[in-house]
């Protein structure tokens, strides 16, 4: 039971991983991929991090 949720867990977590490199791809194409992979991805945090952190507390993703 574990084992399956695991690998279930482990699944999804792949699938996240290569949908975010194949849109980065089809968005910006080939051509300096690694460095439109972290301007994304700093995106991306800058997004997200702000919905999971506490209500008045600063997230550590905005610099401030």
């Amino acid at each position: 039971m574990i084992s399956s949720f695991l690998t279930l867990v482990i699944r999804i977590a792949i699938l996240a991983v290569f949908t975010f490199l194949f849109v980065v791809l089809f968005d910006h194409g080939p051509d300096d991929y690694l460095t439109n992979v972290r301007k994304d991805f700093t995106r991306l945090v800058d997004a997200v991090a702000p919905m999971i952190s506490p209500a008045g507390t600063k997230s550590p993703a905005s610099g401030t």
